[in-house]
């Protein structure tokens, strides 16, 4: 009988030990862009931070990729953060206004993320276009 006990053992022991290390080989997210509103000029920026990130980050403004590197070629004003995924755009320009999403891309074994959608509204002084 003592070694069935065992025998169950070892399988509860690996099974939790399988299920550990696939909870922390996944990615997700730490924090997420929210709804932001900012002033024609300014530097915004929108958080996005990753635990246990292996794929790569990238920004989406209404559904179009805005690229993964660093420094965004196609969007001077747009830089992702080395330490994070957050997106900073400085200045603000009206045309930034959009719904934006950081996505981080699958590797083998991990599936990719997306975040929640933020909408980024830009506003400017009365009187001022």
């Amino acid at each position: 009988m003592e070694c069935l006990v065992n025998k169950a053992c070892l399988i509860i022991i690996f099974l939790n030990t399988m299920v550990m290390n696939n909870v922390s080989s996944l990615q997700y997210f730490l924090t997420q862009p929210e709804n932001t509103t900012a002033m024609v000029g300014s530097l915004v920026t929108l958080p996005c931070m990753v635990s246990n990130m292996q794929g790569v980050c990238q920004w989406t403004r209404d559904g179009l990729g805005l690229g993964v590197d660093l420094e965004l070629a196609a969007y001077p004003r747009f830089t992702m953060s080395e330490n994070s995924c957050a997106l900073q755009i400085a200045p603000l320009l009206p045309s930034d206004e959009g719904v934006y999403q950081c996505q981080v891309g699958a590797m083998p074994g991990v599936g990719p993320i997306t975040s929640q959608s933020a909408s980024l509204r830009v506003t400017s002084e009365p009187g001022q276009p």
